[in-house]
């Protein structure tokens, strides 16, 4: 969960709106002062307190809320994909104009019933496969006039970070290497017996109730929603599988990310075709067919060791901070 326990500091940051009434707060202040006009003087002082009222507004409407950033999220490097979180209000009124920031990247909510919640997607492209390192998290509110934008700034646990899978733009990624086929890297090899277990998957809308796992189904959500109900996937007789070995010959001339790289593209066209498949790396080996299982094996080459050298996030936040 993250709160407000975690705040480093606080920003202040006026709209072109903003700019454009504190330019005629000035041009009205300069004309009482050079005319001794009470009037203007009373409409000076109305308009410096709408904008001391439009901050303080903004800072309230921001108190108490928390945002938490929903766990197992599995991103592609160099792909656009979205960060889920969830913003809860625990207060009795609504809250209004919210805003979630990152560097490059901001989405906005209009309007959070009391008591209530909702759950954003922002925008994001990561750069390097691994666990995702984010930079603090700037919620913000611009209520209720638009002139004064009050934002907080929350440290993102690193026990809650995202995952980042490898591209699967194949070789076409991999500036200067030899290009290398699913052709040249699968081998195929026939399943041996019947009916094996591969896993298990979720149930399909046609499928009969008794092929249902139950002791393994999910109904965390609550009674009122559907319960994730688990089916075993059984292995078809005599069915070809094609294994991508991270030894493979064809990629011995490749380094770790690069090889990751061709086994995600080849996995991608694999899965695509429907086929059996084994992913063989030296963490372990995965086992699908088609899409089922498809998503183990993202998180597979996502957490494969080593990972790349991070890139310095607080060299981002400084020059967000100065822009």
């Amino acid at each position: 969960m993250l709160g407000f326990r975690r705040v480093k500091r606080r920003e202040v940051k006026l709209s072109r709106a903003g700019k454009l009434f504190v330019a005629f707060t000035l041009a009205v202040g300069f004309a009482a002062v050079n005319t001794g006009n009470n009037m203007l003087f009373l409409l000076v002082s109305m308009m410096l307190g709408l904008m001391i009222l439009s901050g303080l507004a903004a800072l309230v409407n921001l108190q108490s809320l928390q945002v938490e950033l929903l766990p197992q999220q599995l991103l592609t490097v160099g792909t656009l994909g979205h960060l889920q979180f969830r913003i809860r209000n625990p207060r009795p009124w609504a809250v209004w104009l919210l805003q979630l920031r990152l560097p490059g990247s901001q989405v906005q909510l209009a309007r959070l019933p009391g008591r209530g919640s909702a759950e954003l997607g922002l925008p994001y492209c990561p750069q390097q496969r691994g666990p995702l390192p984010l930079p603090d998290l700037l919620l913000g509110s611009s209520f209720p006039f638009a002139f004064v934008w009050r934002g907080q700034r929350v440290q993102v646990s690193a026990e809650e970070l995202p995952w980042v899978a490898p591209s699967h733009e194949g070789t076409s990624a991999m500036a200067g290497a030899e290009p290398v086929t699913m052709d040249a890297l699968q081998v195929r090899a026939r399943s041996e017996g019947s009916a094996d277990v591969l896993g298990l998957r979720p149930r399909l809308p046609n499928e009969s109730l008794h092929r249902v796992l139950w002791r393994r189904s999910d109904w965390r959500h609550g009674w009122d929603a559907t319960p994730l109900l688990p089916v075993l996937e059984r292995e078809l007789p005599e069915q070809e599988e094609v294994a991508l070995c991270y030894d493979a010959e064809a990629l011995t001339d490749l380094d770790h990310e690069q090889r990751l790289v061709v086994l995600r593209s080849c996995l991608d066209a694999v899965t695509d075709a429907g086929a059996g498949w084994r992913l063989c790396l030296p963490s372990g080996e995965w086992i699908g067919r088609g899409r089922n299982g498809y998503r183990s094996g993202l998180w597979a080459l996502a957490r494969q060791i080593p990972f790349p050298v991070p890139q310095s996030v607080a060299q981002k936040r400084r020059a967000w901070f100065r822009r």
